[in-house]
């Protein structure tokens, strides 16, 4: 009998999008703002996470606003403070990171690119096989045995949560209204925190 996988505390998973870059002020993201920007409107004055939702576009619109503006947005995207820092010092403690992203496949050299520039250190990158097949990051991370994830998206910390996954829910003006007992981080400093505490408090 094939004996089941359990996760393991030294091996963390973060997503990129919204917890490694620093593209959501707690207001709007920036793609809100660059679609904004590309269709000529007003911010919205709902919240949401898809553009479509937030500016009432076609599918087809949004997806011309991402081939115009996605690879740059992409290249230079600011990093979170501290984001760097934390996972070298993961690093120096022998911790293996996955990078579990949705971007897929034919962003693999722009997110290289940045992640060197910034000094992100990982292991491993994972990406979406392409735009119209995605994955469950939590599967992912059973799989890879992770046992500490953060993402900023409900639905990926609902499903690393579900496969026991210490998970935290990085604070976004998507995700402001979230109801939720997962713990809500705001910086990279909180982070560190918890990681501390998921590491019984030992130095990381």
């Amino acid at each position: 009998m094939k004996e089941a996988k359990t996760i393991s505390t030294s091996v963390f998973g973060f997503d990129i999008d919204g917890v490694l870059t620093h593209d959501d002020d707690g207001e709007y993201s920036i793609w809100i703002r660059e679609a904004s920007d590309y269709f000529g409107v007003p911010l919205p004055k709902k919240r949401a996470y898809y553009i479509e939702d937030a500016f009432g576009k076609s599918k087809g619109e949004v997806q011309e606003f991402f081939k115009a503006r996605i690879t740059t947005i992409f290249d230079q995207v600011p990093i979170r403070e501290h984001a760097a820092e934390t996972l070298q010092t993961l690093r120096d403690h022998n911790h293996t990171i996955h990078l579990i992203t949705a971007r897929d496949e034919r962003f693999r050299s722009v997110t290289e690119s940045w992640l060197k520039r910034n000094n992100v250190p990982y292991h491993t990158l994972f990406m979406s096989p392409s735009s119209k097949q995605s994955y469950s990051k939590g599967a992912l991370c059973k799989e890879l045995r992770v046992g500490f994830f953060v993402d900023d998206k409900v639905e990926n910390v609902e499903d690393t949560a579900r496969n026991g996954v210490y998970t935290l829910l990085f604070h976004a003006s998507h995700n402001l209204d979230y109801k939720t007992s997962l713990p809500l981080v705001k910086d990279w400093l909180e982070v560190q925190g918890h990681i501390a505490s998921f590491l019984g408090n030992a130095p990381f």
